[in-house]
């Protein structure tokens, strides 16, 4: 038995997406059923990303759109485009991987707007695989009967937000909590019960900048452990239920992960044992 998966993208050449998108696709058991992407250029969204970056937002334009992948050092293996490279993932945007993949495809400039609503709502996905975009509202996190799965790059729940890296360095110097965590969206930020962590060790020579773009290959790693530990659960018959699944999980607490690394398969059973809920 399949999970549907739909996706939801920050740009169309978003190469964290893409390999999202590549890899949903290959992964038996897991259905692609339709990808949402944000526009690159609106004036909503260049005020909201100057609110939120300031300064930082040219930096960030140029390195992502006009470098690209000449913005990483071509010494490093672990980086996004190593990934790409290992993957052989073809020289495509997200509507011509679309188009390939033969599943559906909208673009908007608000993913909260109604035409990305009435797109997922007839997709009925399983789950949503969200790799940036902006925040999403209630409309759009109630869709998926499971949820939204969102990578964050820091350790829930201690570390929400922005510049996370640098608050686990600066509260602990000797070992500070640097890592990914894999967790469900819902209204606050960077809250919703964790599935997965996964814990990265400061190498010597690293620099804030190196530590990021290492962070960047494990998040697609992630996020794909994440969709097959649910894929495994449904075809198990541990989730027949899908309304009493999602349930569970928007009640359950924040700290009440699945497991503590990201080398454990999910079990929903355990949680759901933990935090059993009357019948939906």
């Amino acid at each position: 038995m399949s999970l549907k998966v739909a996706l939801i993208a920050p740009t169309p050449t978003s190469l964290y997406s893409r390999l999202l998108a590549e890899m949903i696709y290959r992964e038996d058991g897991l259905d692609l059923t339709g990808i949402a992407v944000r526009s690159m250029w609106s004036l909503k969204r260049i005020r909201g990303e100057l609110r939120r970056d300031g300064a930082r937002l040219v930096s960030k334009v140029y390195k992502k759109l006009w470098l690209g992948e000449e913005a990483y050092p071509p010494d490093e293996r672990d980086t996004l485009p190593g990934l790409a490279r290992e993957v052989g993932l073809p020289n495509e945007n997200l509507s011509q991987m679309a188009s390939r993949f033969r599943v559906a495809h909208v673009q908007n400039p608000d993913l909260n707007a109604p035409p990305v609503v009435d797109f997922l709502n007839r997709l009925k996905p399983d789950v949503v695989a969200f790799s940036g975009g902006g925040l999403l509202r209630e409309a759009i996190l109630e869709i998926p009967a499971l949820g939204v799965l969102n990578c964050h790059s820091g350790i829930l729940p201690r570390y929400r937000g922005m510049d996370v890296v640098e608050w686990a360095i600066l509260e602990k110097k000797d070992e500070p909590e640097i890592g990914l965590t894999l967790h469900f969206m819902d209204r606050g930020v960077d809250t919703g019960p964790i599935l997965l962590r996964h814990h990265e060790q400061i190498q010597a020579g690293d620099t804030l900048a190196r530590i990021r773009r290492r962070l960047e290959p494990q998040m697609v790693k992630l996020m794909l452990e994440g969709l097959c530990g649910l894929r495994d659960e449904k075809s198990a018959g541990t989730a027949t239920s899908q309304r009493r699944w999602a349930a569970i999980l928007r009640h359950a607490p924040q700290t009440a992960g699945f497991c503590s690394g990201a080398s454990s398969s999910i079990s929903l059973c355990r949680i759901a044992e933990k935090y059993a809920l009357a019948t939906i």
